[in-house]
């Protein structure tokens, strides 16, 4: 069994407003939606939720402004049992929500831009990161890191130099200008399969080589319920098969997934290992609604292996 390591989610947290439509519409086309239940959301918090909910410790931090709708979204992290200490608040930033249709069986996400150009992190906040073991984030949430002085990299160059590792959900691989510069400080890269197709055209041919190259050692690529595919630059590839499951919510199916992987990782699994444990508790969120579906802890994630015919103990023994 692992020891407890520190880690620390920077990233978005959200009101999610949830509408169920018959089909997704096209260009021009008007239907009517069923208004349902908003839930809390954001795709670093629920991965956040999800870790929390294994009983580890877990810090978040992101710009929030000081409304009403943010004071009820860290509460709801608090809940959860995640530490908002070092959240920095800013009011120049609108209410933090997303807009998620589900149709055909999927989900469909709007996301209203914050237009966050900074977060300026406290010197408590700096000297949290430094002794993190692990960061988990996304570009998008790392671009604005400021310390006085110090840029994005420049921060992630302190941390890393003091051992701190960073795993990064990139989802879509929706990359931006000048994001490329990030890529040298992550360890392990997490994108769904429509991610590995922007990563491929971004490369240019071969995408693990253009990620090794810039300093990435595993490349974790989710499938829904094909499974995952995680290459690796110091060990040999492999691929786990999924599970078929009937889906009520996919919506946080790869916060669950990664989330889920990193907290194996860290309690001494292997990678295989890892992935399987992931599958086991991304199939078994997406049979309920809501992008913290998985946050339910070990337990019911090791029924669910035995549900399923998976060999509990060897989950167990780590947990």
């Amino acid at each position: 069994m692992g020891e407890t390591k520190k880690v620390f989610f920077i990233g978005d947290v959200a009101m999610d407003e949830y509408y169920s439509a018959p089909y997704f519409p096209k260009i021009k086309e008007k239907i009517l939606v069923q208004t349902l239940p908003a839930q809390m959301g954001g795709m670093i918090a629920n991965a956040a939720c999800v870790y929390a909910g294994y009983g580890a410790p877990v810090s978040f931090l992101t710009a929030l402004n000081p409304g009403a709708v943010s004071k009820e979204l860290c509460r709801g992290l608090n809940e959860a049992g995640i530490d908002t200490e070092f959240m920095v608040w800013d009011e120049s930033l609108p209410d933090a929500k997303t807009i998620i249709i589900l149709a055909e069986g999927e989900h469909t996400v709007f996301i209203p831009t914050l237009n966050l150009q900074r977060i300026e992190l406290s010197g408590e906040a700096m000297e949290a990161l430094r002794q993190a073991d692990y960061i988990y984030s996304t570009f998008c949430e790392l671009r604005p890191l400021r310390f006085g002085e110090m840029t994005a990299c420049q921060v992630l160059e302190d941390v890393k130099a003091r051992g701190c590792r960073l795993w990064v959900d990139l989802d879509v691989a929706d990359i931006q200008d000048g994001d490329e510069p990030l890529f040298g400080y992550v360890d392990t890269l997490f994108v769904n399969e429509k991610g590995y197709e922007n990563l491929e055209k971004r490369a240019g041919g071969d995408v693990c080589a253009w990620l090794y190259a810039k300093g990435v050692r595993r490349l974790i690529v989710t499938q829904a319920e094909k499974g995952c595919t995680v290459y690796c630059r110091d060990e040999e590839t492999f691929s786990v098969d999924g599970l078929k499951v009937p889906v009520v919510d996919v919506t946080g199916a790869g916060d669950t997934f990664c989330s889920s992987f990193l907290y194996g990782y860290t309690r001494g699994m292997e990678l295989r290992q890892c992935a399987e444990f992931a599958n086991y508790a991304a199939s078994r969120a997406v049979t309920e609604l809501g992008a913290r579906a998985g946050a339910v802890g070990a337990e019911a994630v090791l029924d669910w292996v035995e549900k399923h015919g998976g060999d509990r103990a060897e989950f167990e023994k780590f947990l």
